[in-house]
């Protein structure tokens, strides 16, 4: 019986996830929508912006741990 419970309780968890994952994908998205209704708002002078290589998240988090590391703290 317990085990049933178990079970249960994953499944409402999986839906529960599947919903929270939903909700994150509409809010990133609402974000970009704002973002670019923003940008087209703005003069071109201010749109005038320069592409920039940008190091991904995982590398930027290896660096700073690498510094620390090095420097003790």
């Amino acid at each position: 019986m317990e085990t049933k419970k178990t079970k249960e309780l994953s499944a409402e968890a999986k839906l529960l996830k599947k919903l929270r994952d939903k909700a994150l994908v509409l809010e990133e998205q609402r974000k970009r929508k704002v973002w670019v209704e923003k940008l087209v708002a703005m003069p071109e002078s201010t749109r005038d912006i320069s592409h920039c290589e940008v190091p991904d998240t995982p590398e930027v988090f290896r660096v700073i741990a690498e510094k620390i590391y090095e420097e003790g703290v």
